[in-house]
């Protein structure tokens, strides 16, 4: 076995002279791995050839077009071993046959299948609560403002008609007109002294509530919204998972968890990551913001979630957000990824966080296996070591070592 890390052209070619049996190329660009693929396959058109390549559309057209190669993804190996502790603490990862999620359970040294525990939807109660708990500030000030507005129209309408005798439709009239400032209800004037105080007021507050829906629909335009206030893209505010961080895994992860029916929000620090945009397009709330910020933890009802998955690509950014939730919430149940051994090794035996995944070594378990010509499918986390499940539903234990429970 060789490793070339910036290879030329000569050098693949060089390599591949003194007999290689596979090539893996693995990396965390999609275009990086294309580029190394592509010199691979101007030296040889018959080498196996396994890639990681994230971008779905992209990885079937390579697997279509190049004979002889296989196509996987880091974040889709790594993001079931995270989504199952997610779900159900009792859960060591998830699979999905056919569209139907289910949970793997540890049994003797052996994993059974359980059913995903889904809750009955309750569309009434999930409506009216992302209505009136809206997340984002100008939604909530486009929102009440509205509701405002339409309570004034009421209210000086149905006042109109018994303090004024006026018909309904009149009623109606003058109060619109007077709401958007076009011209007062000319009956007013007529009437008593306490009713053109009441009215005066109504105006006033009209005028306040108008310039809160103002604004929440300027921002609502300008801005590009990245939750909603109600549907798939309102923030979650029960039984929900919070996944920090929005890379490639985190985004395979949010995804994962919403095919299992669990409610799903992701906080990312960067807005202008390319993540964010395609979440927005897939429907997945998003809300920008430090995952360590106690107070948007707080915001995000952390209280009455199912866990929080600290998955950014900084190891020491997910201890902290890990910290963090157990501060806000000390039963918190927290999934924690880690890339460097060192790190995770650490957060195990000394601040005893949660459930640690070491992604990086649960995804070259199966690469390797994939790279041998073994027919593994999936990775399974048993305690500190990982397992290939094999097409008949064997495990097989991988030399390779990854992080298990570290308490709490």
């Amino acid at each position: 076995m060789s490793r070339l890390r910036e290879p030329s052209e000569g050098d693949v070619r060089e390599a591949l002279g003194e007999g290689v049996a596979s090539v893996a190329v693995v990396g965390r660009a999609d275009a990086i791995v294309l580029r190394m693929a592509l010199k691979v396959r101007a030296a040889s058109d018959e080498v196996p050839l396994l890639l990681t390549i994230f971008d779905a559309t992209m990885a079937e057209e390579v697997a279509r077009e190049w004979p002889n190669t296989q196509v996987a993804s880091l974040a889709d190996i790594v993001a079931p071993s995270l989504a199952g502790p997610c779900i159900d603490g009792s859960f060591t990862g998830v699979s999905v046959d056919d569209g139907r999620p289910v949970g793997l359970v540890e049994s003797d040294g052996d994993v059974r299948e359980q059913p995903v525990p889904s809750r009955k939807p309750r569309r009434v109660q999930a409506f009216a609560r992302d209505l009136l708990t809206p997340y984002d500030k100008s939604a909530g000030l486009l929102l009440f403002g509205a509701l405002g507005l339409l309570a004034v129209l009421a209210l000086e309408a149905v006042t109109a008609v018994f303090v004024l005798h006026q018909p309904v439709i009149d009623a109606t009239y003058g109060s619109a007109k007077t709401l958007v400032t076009v011209d007062p209800n000319p009956e007013v004037s007529a009437g008593p002294g306490w009713y053109k105080l009441f009215i005066s007021t109504m105006m006033l507050v009209a005028l306040v509530l108008a310039a809160g829906f103002t604004a929440g629909l300027v921002n609502r335009v300008i801005e590009r919204p990245l939750t909603g206030l109600f549907g798939r893209r309102a923030v979650p505010r029960r039984d929900h998972v919070v996944v920090v961080g929005l890379g490639q895994v985190g985004l395979r992860l949010c995804l994962l968890l919403r095919e299992c029916g669990i409610p799903v929000v992701a906080v990312e620090q960067d807005g202008h990551g390319e993540n964010v945009g395609r979440a927005r397009e897939l429907g997945l709330p998003v809300v920008l913001g430090r995952g360590a910020d106690q107070s948007l933890l707080y915001r995000l009802s952390l209280h009455k979630a199912r866990a929080v998955a600290a998955v950014t690509a900084n190891d020491l950014e997910n201890v902290a957000v890990a910290m963090t939730a157990r501060a806000v919430h000390d039963r918190m149940r927290v999934v924690l990824r880690v890339g460097d051994g060192e790190v995770a090794n650490e957060t195990r035996s000394l601040l005893a966080l949660g459930l640690v995944r070491d992604v990086h070594r649960i995804a070259a378990a199966l690469l390797a296996a994939k790279a041998l010509g073994r027919e593994a499918e999936s990775v399974v986390c048993l305690g500190d070591d990982a397992h290939l499940r094999l097409s008949d539903g064997r495990l097989e234990r991988a030399e390779l070592d990854t992080l298990g429970e570290s308490g709490g």
